[in-house]
């Protein structure tokens, strides 16, 4: 508990009437005096009370992604059986900005209030780093509370529009396979199974002689493939790095929108070729929470297959290495 500005003035008007009283004798001024210490004890003594009982349920309608605008709704229950509790700032961390303020909670009921919320950075948020507050009845003293719920809020990373960073991708190199192929179920050939192919096309007695899946190919669309390769190897700028992991957010939001089956590769991490808004959560659970390692250990880098888009940190990085199997390399300095 600690003082307001208003708090600070009034414990200083407070040690002054008490030296006047002292240095006076007169009744008046200890009159006022006591009356000014009773307003002490019974702020502290109420704002004490208030803050007993209460107990905040977060729930977000919506994903949350950094530095956009989110609204978290907040529940707080007073488990208080006859006093209610009145004006509770419910406070984020520093990392989020906005707070919100629930007026009152009656007795063993609960209120709600929105908190239009703004993340800062990606991660992971536990309902832990939030704190309760008020300073009812006077306005002399603040009481702050933390929150002692568990849970946990994962904040993904910016997505940002990418059109202008990546026309050679949507113009040409697509355009053309899209072109190439024909319309309909008319068959065209037996081949093997990729990633992307239905099992229901799977060729079952071509695949026993073969000794290996087979698909029966359409003349549909076949799928388009899109690996995105970041650099996590340390050393780590952590401002390059963040544009770094949303730029490969937004790839990945981009083309599984367009239909394409994408896969993420880091040092450590892969994330295999997929499709779908389940697909793209998978991603961006690996990209909230991805951070530094000392080597590279991806096993299917040798394995490209598609369109692959590298995304380095610099020019000096390790990963130079993967250049001449991408289409594409952006380095997040230049973001």
């Amino acid at each position: 508990m600690k003082p307001t500005r208003e708090g600070k003035r009034f414990l200083l008007a407070t040690f002054l009437i008490s030296v006047a009283a002292a240095n006076t004798g007169n009744n008046l001024i200890y009159l006022i005096l006591a009356m000014m210490l009773a307003i002490l004890i019974i702020s502290i003594a109420v704002l004490k009370i208030n803050m007993r009982g209460l107990v905040p349920i977060f729930s977000a309608a919506q994903p949350i992604f950094a530095k956009g605008s989110v609204i978290l709704k907040v529940s707080l229950s007073n488990r208080k059986r006859l006093i209610p509790s009145y004006s509770i700032r419910i406070n984020p961390p520093e990392e989020i900005e906005g707070y919100g303020i629930v007026p009152r909670v009656s007795p063993l009921s609960q209120s709600s209030a929105d908190v239009d919320s703004v993340f800062k950075k990606r991660g992971v948020y536990r309902y832990e780093d939030f704190s309760l507050s008020s300073s009812f009845p006077f306005i002399l003293f603040r009481k702050n509370i933390r929150i002692r719920t568990e849970g946990e809020i994962i904040v993904y990373p910016e997505i940002k529009e990418i059109d202008e960073s990546i026309p050679e991708i949507l113009v040409s190199e697509y355009d053309s396979i899209i072109a190439r192929r024909g319309a309909g179920d008319e068959f065209l050939m037996i081949r093997d199974f990729r990633y992307g192919d239905s099992m229901r096309r799977i060729q079952w007695k071509a695949s026993a002689k073969a000794g290996k899946l087979m698909v029966k190919e359409t003349g549909v669309d076949e799928p388009r493939l899109l690996t995105i390769i970041l650099d996590n190897i340390k050393p780590l700028d952590s401002e390059t790095f963040e544009k770094a992991v949303s730029f490969a957010a937004s790839l990945a939001d981009k083309f599984i929108r367009v239909g394409f089956f994408v896969r993420l590769m880091t040092c450590k991490r892969l994330v295999p070729f997929g499709s779908g808004q389940e697909h793209l959560f998978k991603i961006l659970d690996v990209l909230a929470l991805i951070h530094e390692e000392d080597t590279w250990e991806c096993p299917m880098l040798q394995e490209m297959q598609g369109t692959g888009v590298l995304i380095l940190k610099s020019e000096d990085s390790s990963l130079k290495k993967a250049v001449p199997m991408c289409s594409m390399v952006v380095y997040a300095s230049d973001l």
